[in-house]
């Protein structure tokens, strides 16, 4: 019945009014549905994952390599999809203490209406910074933002207009049950207490609460207190049914669009990805919760128990990523111990035979370069994902440029970490093109275009429907099978951006390094089981992790371990650049930990965790070759390409505050890490520059040189980031370091 207004204070409206009792029910009963809210608006925001660019995935999504009325489809889709996940568990907490929903018509639609303040707080809140964002930071149209903005909406209103067709029809036997007590329709939830859940009935069947109702009026409850309990109890189990059943079709739909995640359709933005696992996650919660209530939480812990257990004594909830090509038979699995270690770093021959093959690469190089003593160039390139990637690559293809070519005459190694060594293998990469006359202009702006393609989409799509879970997906590499996850998709996408150009083995470069037409490339993933590194390269590099001189003086722990002599037995050329690649670019969580063919399973990380500029390995690779060096070059000219200055211009110190003292001495181990490494490596350098027989000139390059010079640390760049790298090279600094390198390459 409609409202008496009559008959109601400003105090009691209030105390009475549903969507209020709701918003005070999600606070007192349904904390897990706030903390996802809670997380949604703190990301909208801009207040979280903003150094990582998780606000910009929902502010300019990507839909095929462009922000268009699809990409905003799709996010309004998944946000459809999780405003129903939450609506259904609020029913299953909260429904049961409002008992006058039994009396009204179409309760779920009812319920959707009165809980929709926090999801429609938030989708005007995201939409005006949808409109921000896209007119100042992407200078879109205002037709082009309204069209997003209706997109976003469009697809929003469609999942929600699904939903309620399926829980019309389920309400109809209900129905016809309330006829036969002369009573209205029910409940249309998944409530499950049944003996609890009856017991709010009787507390409060006479209270009257108001409500939206029909035409979005104010409606008065009505009084339920001539509800039969057996009725309702038959009432309660048919919709807890059919409620289940719709959690279950709608996670079953997700899983069935993982398996087509390699067609070029299903590139969804990462943005829907990252709605999407929030929405598995909510429904598989409220499907347990509706069916055993308070034991939820000590099953899912004893389901993590026993699949730690399985993942340790068989073959189930391994989550096994491979190094695609690598030989993982049983027979062919390496001793990962300290004996195996020591052993393979101490033999002389493997020692000897790769500093001999070393030597004919340098002298190959020194032939090359037409100078009796040239300058060796080495450049380490510092990790950061995409905006390291594209700025290493810019500043590479820029200073061989300005430098006509001598760069690459000189360049003789290359070092790093994540993505400044993919931008740094796709311009050698290039450079062999361009040598061996496949590709004419080493310089074309369509390579630097091809780098800065969104890399995360469907990284992120099939970790959110298909590494979470059950990877049933298979890929043959080299007559050997392997299950498919994020990290493939991630390699495929990145071969799909660059043209193929990558898509060889390992030792497809071991020629032309050998031959001096590109130079080598040293990947150094971190080994997370011990901390030790693992140098990655088409050559052998024995020599390099040899104890040295100093192994009588102090104990060695044999901190680098050499790839190729360590998996001499698992076709080790056969490895997938690709994956050697990502083997040092696996940021924690984003991608996998790579699992190499070993008993215990050694586990590959980002290299970025040891070595995330690349000094340390360019430090062993200058003491171990220092008698050549000396002899045969003038110099080594050391390129540092970072993608953050070491003190920004403008930075500065804020007081600590009571929760600072809390968090600093967990926070510093984050937020001071590139730092230490940066305090090491100077203390490194200093010990280098006095004892080293030759002489080493630095020369930096830096990306970001301000502190509010903001460029996310993702595998997505926007257009102001891609614009914001591309005019960097060009600051002073940037330019008096080429200035630098340019004179020099002429003192030689």
């Amino acid at each position: 019945m409609e409202i008496d207004q009559n008959n109601w204070s400003i105090r009691g409206f209030i105390r009475s009014f549903f969507p209020f009792q709701l918003i005070v029910g999600q606070l007192k009963y349904n904390l897990i549905s706030l903390f996802y809210w809670t997380l949604l608006f703190l990301i909208v925001s801009d207040s979280f994952g903003s150094a990582f660019g998780v606000p910009f995935l929902f502010f300019s999504p990507e839909y095929h390599g462009e922000v268009n009325g699809w990409a905003f489809l799709f996010v309004g889709f998944s946000f459809g999809g999780f405003t129903m996940a939450f609506n259904t568990y609020s029913y299953i907490k909260l429904g049961p203490r409002y008992p006058f929903l039994a009396a009204v018509s179409r309760p779920f639609l009812k319920f959707c209406i009165n809980n929709s303040f926090i999801p429609l707080l938030f989708i005007i809140y995201y939409l005006c910074q949808i409109i921000s964002f896209q007119r100042t930071d992407e200078l879109a149209t205002i037709s082009a933002v309204l069209f997003y903005s209706l997109s976003f909406l469009a697809g929003f209103i469609s999942f929600i207009t699904l939903s309620i067709f399926y829980f019309f029809p389920t309400t109809k036997d209900t129905d016809e049950l309330l006829k036969q007590e002369h009573s209205v329709n029910p409940i249309a939830s998944v409530v499950s207490q049944k003996i609890k859940w009856y017991n709010y009935f009787r507390s409060e069947t006479k209270r009257s609460f108001l409500y939206i109702g029909k035409g979005l009026k104010i409606y008065q409850s009505r009084s339920v207190s001539h509800l039969e309990q057996e009725l309702i109890e038959r009432i309660f189990a048919k919709n807890r049914i059919n409620a289940t059943i719709f959690e279950v079709l709608t996670i079953t739909a997700f899983f069935i669009f993982s398996m087509f995640r390699d067609s070029q359709w299903m590139e969804f933005p990462a943005a829907m990805s990252i709605m999407l696992l929030f929405t598995i996650i909510h429904m598989l919660f409220s499907a347990m919760m509706s069916w055993f209530h308070r034991w939820t939480y000590p099953i899912i812990f004893f389901i993590l128990i026993g699949m730690n257990f399985l993942s340790t004594r068989t073959e189930f909830f391994k989550y096994i990523n491979y190094a695609y090509g690598l030989d993982y038979s049983d027979d062919k699995l390496q001793d990962f111990s300290m004996e195996n270690i020591r052993s393979k770093s101490l033999n002389i021959n493997s020692i000897e035979k790769s500093r001999s093959n070393y030597t004919d690469i340098l002298n190959n190089w020194h032939a090359q370069t037409n100078k009796e003593k040239p300058k060796l160039i080495i450049v380490n390139s510092s990790g950061g994902g995409s905006r390291s990637a594209l700025w290493t690559f810019s500043v590479l293809q820029n200073c061989d440029k300005a430098t006509k070519g001598e760069l690459t005459k000189h360049l003789q190694m290359i070092s790093g970490a994540s993505g400044g060594m993919i931008g740094a293998a796709y311009f050698r990469e290039l450079l062999l093109r361009s040598r061996s006359g496949q590709i004419s202009n080493l310089y074309s702006q369509e390579y630097e275009n091809n780098l800065s393609k969104d890399l995360l989409n469907k990284l992120a799509f099939s970790a959110s429907t298909n590494d979470l879970f059950i990877r049933f997906q298979h890929i043959t590499h080299n007559g050997h099978d392997y299950t498919k996850d994020r990290g493939y998709a991630f390699e495929e996408h990145l071969h799909e951006n660059t043209n193929q150009y990558m898509r060889h083995d390992l030792g497809y470069y071991e020629q032309p390094e050998r031959k001096a037409i590109i130079p080598v490339m040293i990947f150094s993933p971190t080994i997370v089981n011990d901390g030790r590194r693992l140098f990655i390269s088409s050559q052998s590099l024995s020599f390099i992790t040899e104890s040295g001189d100093y192994s009588k003086q102090i104990a060695n722990s044999h901190e680098n371990i050499d790839y190729q002599t360590f998996f001499k037995d698992n076709s080790p050329q056969k490895l997938r650049f690709s994956s050697v690649m990502r083997a040092s670019a696996s940021f924690p969580f984003i991608m996998p930990m790579i699992t190499m063919p070993t008993v215990p399973e050694m586990q590959l990380m980002d290299a970025g965790i040891r070595d995330n500029y690349g000094f340390r390995t360019a430090a062993d690779f200058l003491y171990n070759l220092r008698d050549w060096i000396k002899e045969n070059t003038s110099g080594v000219i050391i390129i540092e390409i970072r993608d953050t200055k070491k003190i920004l211009n403008n930075e500065n110190y804020n007081p600590i505050s009571f929760m600072d003292k809390i968090t600093l001495p967990f926070g510093n181990m984050y937020n001071n890490f590139p730092r230490t490494q940066d305090f090491d490596q100077e203390q490194l350098m200093k010990i280098g520059l006095t004892n080293f027989p030759f002489k080493v000139n630095i020369i930096t390059f830096n990306l970001r040189e301000k502190k509010d010079d903001r460029i996310s640390l993702s595998w997505h760049l926007t257009k102001q980031e891609k614009v914001k790298i591309e005019q960097a090279f060009l600051s002073m600094s940037n330019q008096f370091a080429l200035k630098r390198l340019k004179e020099l390459l002429k003192d030689q």
